[in-house]
């Protein structure tokens, strides 16, 4: 990907240097300039087109930068150092993510059938969306197949997809544990299993690698290398653990993220690490609806974008802010996604209820009103037998005689499956003929 580095300022030369910016930079003439560019964080590369720029693009930077520097959180691992800013919009964005993204979605909740039924969609969705990222070549469709069917997989596009549900399922098993070598070899254990990435598992990598770019196929990163990367995974661990120094846990998560990435310590197979250990950290910080969402799915949807934002990191002084903003961005989306799904079964639920009500005054039983309710919001609802009886608490010969009855009345009809009958409306029309009759 090609991709322009900004140009490299020398603070302590520039201050030297450059009384005019010095000047600029100390009256607070440029506070709204820098809180405008800051409240998205702009990049070189769309920074220097700007028409507002007090200097020249180059000079405008240096004072930008001056701006930033100012204001950095630093961390460092082994030799490197990082930083980040909690510029406003970040605060706000944690603020709404907390309290409106994740508070909200109580005031209007979906039913406990709703949310297991989403969160086992969400884990399914994730799996594919995690693997896909990494070059998982089965379609979305035939990986819902294999995963709700229970089948084994046919080859390693599926074995990938595979491997990340039951990753996924681990790291929720071990929210309770610390971060230290152990865990994170055992989920790139399990992520790899049985595909061509296996061979990585079990250790740290022995020897240098060099990322591509997913597009054309250049260098994108160079990692450490490899007799340094037990010290730095030794140090990342130390950081996750350590809770004296309090940084919000969705911030501490990115960091996670990118560091796996930055440190690459396996040959292959980091970025399904990475994102789990992401999960994992959240999960671990009480942040339960994480498993109700696919961030995997957010990133796929922009992969262009998560690239850049490792890239921007590594461009302009390993500046983790780009790579947190990008964090918080696909979360929102994410989370978006779930706001849409409630309200989407709360339209549901009281179309079906009116159906349903219609329906007893025209004589029909509770149980029978409240299946045609059901059957009416959604092309793919059906039931069989056994479903509709376990449902109502009755027996399988009432529940045949119920189901007999709405037959005769051409609300729904038989789907056969093999050996398995289900049944379905027989359409939505039928229906408002049988309520307008």
């Amino acid at each position: 990907m090609k991709f322009e580095k900004p140009p490299l300022v020398d603070i302590n030369e520039l201050i030297f240097n450059d009384k005019e910016i010095v000047h600029e930079f100390f009256s607070k003439k440029f506070e709204d300039f820098f809180k405008l560019i800051n409240s998205r964080y702009l990049y070189w590369d769309d920074f220097k087109y700007r028409k507002d720029l007090p200097f020249d693009p180059v000079k405008s930077w240096a004072l930008l930068k001056l701006n930033r520097r100012s204001n950095y959180k630093k961390l460092s691992f082994g030799q490197f150092d990082f930083c980040f800013n909690l510029t406003e919009s970040i605060q706000k964005d944690l603020h709404e993510f907390d309290l409106k993204l994740v508070g909200g979605l109580y005031k209007s909740p979906i039913t406990s059938f709703e949310k297991t039924e989403y969160l086992k969609n969400s884990l399914l969705e994730e799996a594919i969306a995690s693997s896909q990222i990494e070059g998982a070549a089965t379609t979305t469709k035939v990986a819902w197949e294999m995963l709700k069917s229970g089948r084994k997989p046919r080859n390693e596009s599926e074995q990938m997809i595979f491997n990340n549900l039951r990753g996924i399922k681990f790291i929720d098993e071990e929210v309770k544990s610390s971060l230290d070598f152990k865990l994170i070899i055992e989920v790139h254990r399990i992520m790899t299993a049985n595909t061509s990435a296996e061979d990585c598992a079990g250790s740290f990598r022995d020897g240098q690698i060099y990322v591509q770019d997913h597009i054309d196929g250049e260098i994108a990163h160079t990692p450490p290398e490899h007799k340094f990367v037990e010290s730095l995974m030794g140090e990342l661990c130390d950081f996750v653990n350590e809770d004296k120094t309090f940084i919000h846990p969705i911030i501490k998560a990115s960091i996670i993220h990118f560091m796996i990435g930055f440190i690459h310590p396996f040959k292959d197979g980091n970025g399904r690490t990475a994102r789990a250990l992401f999960y994992w950290f959240l999960l671990k910080k009480d942040y339960s609806l994480i498993k109700s969402i696919s961030i995997s799915r957010a990133i796929l949807d922009s992969r262009i974008q998560y690239d850049k934002a490792f890239l921007k990191t590594e461009n302009d002084d390993n500046d983790l802010t780009y790579f947190i903003m990008y964090s918080i961005k696909s979360l929102r989306v994410a989370f978006e996604s779930l706001v849409r799904y409630r309200d989407k079964k709360k339209n549901e639920r009281e179309k079906s209820n009116l159906i349903a009500y219609k329906l007893i005054e025209k004589g029909l039983h509770k149980r029978q009103a409240d299946l045609i309710g059901y059957l009416y919001t959604k092309d793919s609802n059906r039931v069989n037998i056994s479903s509709y009886s376990q449902k109502h608490d009755i027996v399988r010969q009432t529940a045949r005689k119920d189901l007999n009855d709405l037959q005769k009345l051409d609300l729904i009809e038989e789907e056969k499956e093999g050996r398995n009958v289900f049944f379905k409306l027989t359409s939505p029309e039928k229906v408002d003929m049988y309520l307008n009759a």
